[in-house]
């Protein structure tokens, strides 16, 4: 098998085929492709395991360059945080032949793109999966993990907690790019009461996500990989997805004032500067570090309310980053994963070995036994 790390030069794509490397037997290829030699033989350092690897320059602005970097390929990893260039992109691995998986964030420009793609990709054979990562890619399939557990799921949120360094200095403008057009899509929908309405501020819940997090409020976060669970599992009546902000400052001054810059496309590049400066400045956290999803689920079992949670965490963003992907990996490569279309990690993979590997991969996963309540 010949796997090509688009982005291999990253901080995510070091860590993805760091984790990756093992799982490859001596006959595989593994490709690490990107646009810095010096930044690329330090990813091939730590790939351990039997594959042969080698490096590739690659702009993944370079059309003719990406082709030929992807020519003969099985799997193209994508981890350059460019979703203005997925369509192109797609559509040249597509022409290889290739299964794509990508870590880019669930903006619009990304899934839009793919999404006009998809017959395509069905009726060529290949395998695409998008929202690769912690969030986009476990939330929905925590909830359905929970779904395996009760006869009807009726309430399932995940809450997402942070207190991070936001390493701004080694943020790329393109990274920085790519979470502008994630935000373009933000609002308070989500689906309460068994239908999808906007939340009041004032309706949106603090929890306790313990130490070093402690209480935050936390505000519902459109992800792509939630919208179908509802339809999925029609005793729903509460499903979403929760995060908590980057700080009163961010949240109450600053971002109020990017959002309308956004809708002026003369102010994007003043945008990515105003986020660089106050990510650095209000955003982040001193240590300890930490990052949790938490599931907090209810159903009935038997005829009897019972509640299911499980929580997934780490100190290490670009760990909570590869291990999903890689867990993914391992069922698309080796097990039942692997279906031809376009597909959502959240929504293809074993919910239940989801987990066991996430755990395997270096993850704190911590289930708790369905009871019931009264």
């Amino acid at each position: 098998m010949r796997i090509v790390v688009l982005g291999a030069s990253g901080n995510a794509g070091r860590e993805v085929t760091r984790l990756l490397g093992p799982e490859l037997a001596a006959t595989d290829q593994l490709v690490l492709a990107g646009r810095s030699a010096e930044r690329l033989a330090r990813t091939a350092e730590v790939v351990t395991g039997e594959a042969q690897v080698s490096t590739n320059l690659v702009d993944a602005e370079d059309t003719e360059a990406v082709a030929a970097a992807v020519a003969g390929a099985d799997l193209v990893i994508v981890t350059v945080s460019r979703p203005d260039l997925v369509g192109t992109l797609a559509r040249t691995v597509l022409e290889a032949g290739a299964d794509w998986y990508d870590t880019l964030l669930s903006g619009p420009t990304k899934l839009n793109a793919l999404r006009e793609l998809a017959p395509q990709i069905e009726a060529a054979g290949c395998c695409f999966v998008t929202d690769g990562g912690f969030h986009p890619g476990v939330p929905a399939a925590l909830v359905r993990w929970a779904a395996e557990q009760v006869d009807d799921l009726v309430e399932a949120d995940v809450l997402a907690g942070l207190r991070i360094d936001w390493k701004t200095e080694t943020l790329a403008d393109s990274t920085i790019e790519e979470m502008l057009d994630e935000m373009t899509s933000f609002d308070l929908m989500t689906w309460v009461d068994g239908r999808r309405q906007q939340l009041k501020w004032s309706q949106c819940p603090t929890i306790d996500f313990g130490e070093p997090i402690g209480r935050k409020l936390v505000v519902p976060m459109p992800l792509a990989e939630m919208d179908a669970l509802p339809q999925t599992y029609p005793s729903l009546r509460r499903c979403g997805f929760y995060i908590c902000g980057f700080g009163p400052a961010m949240d109450y001054l600053v971002l109020p004032v990017l959002m309308g810059m956004l809708k002026v496309p003369r102010l994007h590049r003043p945008a990515a500067r105003l986020t660089r400066w106050s990510m650095a400045r209000l955003a982040s956290s001193p240590p300890p570090h930490r990052l949790v999803l938490r599931l907090q689920a209810q159903g009935r079992q038997a005829g009897r309310r019972c509640t299911a949670e499980v929580s997934v965490s780490g100190t290490d963003g670009y760990l909570l980053t590869a291990a999903p992907v890689v867990a993914g990996l391992r069922q698309v490569l080796h097990g039942s994963g692997r279906r031809p279309g376009l597909h959502l990690q959240a929504q293809l993979v074993a919910p239940t070995q989801f987990l066991a590997d996430l755990a395997d991969l270096g993850l704190a996963v911590d289930i708790a036994t369905p009871a019931a309540t009264s």
